[in-house]
């Protein structure tokens, strides 16, 4: 034990005892002092926080935080996203609501909406009735669609999305063709001739001066803006100019030198469509027949600088071709449904040659 040190209380001097003694003698007056209790010191010892795990964990936290957010805008920055359209469905006053000139609609049709159909109206007044002078016209599209527009008319639509032009333009046409559209010459392709391709299928093209043009019945046929159209199985032909606006489906079109080739079959004989003449076929003599249960139907049509079929040959003479001219044109039910023909080469013309309902194998094999 240690000594401490006591002062006598009666003589004022100082002497020292150990520790843990109640009461002490005086060792000058021999007077008895009391010893004071003591308590005994408690020594805390305080540990210092280590905080550098911490503050790594904190840097790597933060680290892999911005990381991931680099990360994240790189891949939404690289992905192309689809232009925004201008309009959703509904009904828009011209002038105020948009302004005046061409757009283009786009079908907004989702796979589980059913069996709707997109639809434009446009209209002098915004509830003008169908039958009334101020409803101008209705369509209804499945494809690409322009519209032109005019100060003061409504246009309404459903199931569709309306675009500037600018922000839908599509790529130049290559080898992959475009599928069913309505495209303006002079700007989504340029005036010339091209070919629609479309394996077993019935293929229809539609040429007018203006996009809201109709394109089926009577109207279509009596209509001052239809310039041209036709259908044929497989394969048709088409020329076009600036200005004009071409609609067709069922098949793709191509420019003529990047079209896919006539698939022959493996006894060598095409199937019906239309042919270009050094191009799809050679000149020279060949043998037509009809299709099964089509005899009736079953034609064979060579003009020459004319795209025309033969398959709308009421409405062909009276727009007499355009510049062509018909070579043959064959029934082949006439003939118990099968004939010879000749397919000419002539220096400095085009010669197309259609087989409606019927295929064709050469006879010089």
């Amino acid at each position: 034990m240690r000594l401490i040190k006591l002062k006598c209380p009666k003589c004022g001097s100082t002497f020292t005892v150990r520790e843990g003694s109640d009461l002490a003698i005086c060792e000058y007056c021999g007077a008895t002092v009391k010893v004071p209790y003591r308590k005994a010191k408690i020594t805390i010892k305080r540990t210092k926080l280590n905080r550098k795990p911490f503050i790594i964990f904190t840097a790597v936290a933060m680290l892999l935080i911005i990381t991931a957010t680099i990360i994240l805008t790189t891949v939404l920055n690289s992905k192309k996203l689809p232009p925004m359209a201008f309009k959703a469905d509904g009904v828009y006053l011209v002038g105020e609501d948009i302004p005046a000139g061409e757009y283009i609609l786009y079908p907004n049709v989702k796979k589980n909406d059913g069996e709707v159909t997109p639809v434009l109206e446009v209209r002098k007044s915004k509830e003008a009735a169908a039958d009334s002078k101020d409803f101008l016209y209705r369509r209804e599209f499945y494809m690409r669609q322009y519209v032109n527009l005019n100060d003061g008319e409504y246009i309404a639509f459903e199931h569709a999305l309306l675009y500037l032009p600018e922000k839908v333009r599509l790529k130049p046409l290559g080898k992959e063709g475009y599928a069913a559209a309505q495209l303006k010459v002079g700007e989504d392709i340029e005036a010339g001739e091209y070919v629609i391709v479309g394996e077993n299928k019935k293929l229809y093209y539609f040429i007018t001066s203006k996009p809201e043009a109709a394109l089926y019945g009577t109207a279509a046929l009596n209509s001052p803006d239809m310039l041209d159209f036709d259908y044929c199985e497989n394969r048709i032909y088409l020329k076009v100019k600036s200005g004009q606006y071409l609609s067709f489906l069922g098949g793709k079109l191509y420019k003529v030198g990047d079209a896919p080739k006539p698939v022959k079959s493996d006894g060598g004989i095409l199937p019906p469509g239309q042919y270009k003449a050094g191009v799809d076929i050679q000149s020279g003599r060949y043998k037509v027949t009809a299709t099964e249960n089509h005899i009736n139907s079953a034609t064979v049509c060579i003009n020459k600088n004319a795209v025309k079929t033969g398959s709308l040959s009421s409405w062909d003479i009276q727009h007499n071709y355009v510049g062509g001219e018909t070579l043959d044109f064959i029934r082949l039910s006439n003939s118990g449904g099968e004939a010879e023909i000749y397919i000419p080469d002539i220096e400095g013309a085009d010669i197309y040659v259609t087989f409606n309902y019927c295929t064709v194998d050469a006879l010089n094999r």
